[in-house]
């Protein structure tokens, strides 16, 4: 059958997003600290924008929003709009830090240094070793290979066919790292790290070292009475031995900072005043912007050629655009907080036993915003109280009815699991089932498969392996 090209027309309405409409998105989604740099990115691209140094004045244009702007662009009264706007305006200003506050931000900012990485900082003890070129080469080619916590990922082997170097001068290369602090870098495994730790140490001959050469499964499977056995030693020997494998350092990630500190503000704070809950949004993080009074003068120029003036009128657009899109972030944040708290009262006047479920559907609907406008008002963000930190995801939880028919949130599961843990015979471990066993008695019908699952995630172990000898 012979082929034929056919040509076909057909008609599909398809919805695209403009820049600047992702461009709210990105803002709304960014933490505090996020957002400033997206902001000063787009001050660096938008010569209209300036920073507010006193105050920020927000601009109220009547019967406009972020979707229309973009139709307005080559409007002339829209223009005249955005040049007779008034520089004063105290019902709708938005106080920005006071000089003093400002200038100690700044210096905090500016006083902050990017740790060095694991990386970084291997790389700079090979300067200071006696290698040849390709000695360097290859030691760098390792390092390179190696993932956060400093094992090498992958075989010699593999790194040859890369590379193109020997198997013996890679291997030597290995030998070369390993040799490197934090001790037991360029390791395989476990194992191999802390048999080079105990090595680095004198003790390669030692009875832990042999331990671990030889039984560290099963040490680690908390099958202890067989490995004495093994070593022909008693158990309290053993538990000395043991004492001094827990002394060793499994990751080398918590010796040196691997990589840039996160650092975290709240950007709401809830506030008990008069027996009411206050929600206080931090408006001191965000940079307060303003439109040029120089450009909005130009444009009153007659003699400015058309070209320069669309120009002009785009930016301010765009800064408009920006502007508005800045005070809606932080009104959609306040107004999802507010929904938060309203829901979680109790939480917040008596502590992390009266957290409730709660779902984003809920808060969308209380907030009168889309469910995905709540998931990303409330992703990176932090909240402070009275009872500490949290970022705002923390409140949406799923949760159980208990015996009573009050509805009860999986963190209260997760710490009720934890307490009757922490009372347990060490000898006599509590198995999942027997967690709920008491879970229920204490009006809390929860699953067995569902226990082990909340064990897993507070780093629990299971009863096998909790079980001291």
């Amino acid at each position: 059958m012979a082929a034929e090209l056919i040509q076909q027309q057909s008609l599909r309405q398809e919805q695209t997003m403009t820049h600047h409409q992702i461009q709210a998105l990105e803002m709304l989604f960014a933490p505090a600290m996020e957002l400033s740099s997206i902001i000063s990115g787009e001050i660096e691209k938008n010569p209209v924008l300036e920073v507010e140094a006193e105050s920020y004045e927000k601009l109220e244009l009547e019967d406009v929003n972020n979707e229309e702007v973009d139709k307005k662009v080559d409007s002339d009264e829209w223009v005249e709009k955005i040049i007779q706007l008034e520089s004063s305006s105290p019902t709708n200003r938005m106080q920005a830090p006071i000089k003093a506050e400002s200038q100690e931000r700044r210096h905090f900012l500016d006083s902050l240094t990017t740790s060095k990485t694991l990386h970084d900082h291997l790389s700079e003890q090979l300067m200071y070793m006696e290698l040849n070129d390709e000695q360097r080469s290859c030691c760098e080619t390792i390092i390179s290979g190696l993932d956060d916590d400093g094992y090498l990922c992958s075989h010699p082997a593999d790194l040859c066919m890369v590379t193109g170097d020997s198997l013996e001068d890679l291997k030597e290369a290995i030998s070369i790292v390993q040799q490197l602090e934090p001790t037991g870098v360029g390791a395989a495994n476990l194992q191999e790290r802390l048999l080079i730790q105990l090595k680095s140490s004198g003790k390669g001959e030692s009875l832990t070292y042999r331990a671990i050469a030889e039984h560290l499964d099963d040490i680690a499977a908390n099958r202890l009475p067989k490995v004495a056995k093994a070593l022909n030693i008693t158990m309290t020997e053993l538990h000395q031995v043991i004492s001094e494998i827990q002394s060793l350092t499994p990751h080398i990630s918590n010796s040196i900072p691997i990589k840039p500190q996160d650092y975290v503000e709240a950007e709401v704070e809830i506030l008990e005043e008069n027996g009411a809950l206050k929600v206080k949004l931090d408006n001191q993080r965000v940079p307060t912007l303003k439109i040029s009074a120089h450009y909005k003068k130009m444009l009153t120029d007659p003699a400015l050629q058309k070209d320069a003036k669309d120009y002009i009128k785009s930016k301010i657009n765009g800064g408009v655009f920006l502007i508005n899109s800045l005070m809606q972030r932080q009104s959609t944040i306040e107004k999802v907080t507010k929904a938060i708290t309203s829901k979680q009262e109790k939480f917040f006047r008596e502590g992390m036993a009266h957290l409730k479920p709660l779902t984003m559907s809920q808060i969308a609907e209380d907030s009168g915003v889309h469910e995905t406008t709540v998931s990303r008002a409330v992703a990176g963000k932090f909240l402070r109280c009275k009872y500490g930190l949290f970022p705002l995801r923390f409140f949406f939880t799923p949760g159980y009815t208990s015996a009573d028919g009050n509805s009860i949130s999986n963190a209260t599961v997760k710490k009720a699991i934890k307490e009757i843990i922490n009372k347990e015979d060490p000898r006599k471990p509590l198995s999942d089932s027997q967690l709920a066993e008491l879970l229920k008695e204490q009006g809390l019908k929860v699953a067995r498969r569902t226990v082990a699952k909340y064990r897993e995630s507070l780093s629990i172990l299971p009863s096998n392996l909790r079980r001291q000898y």
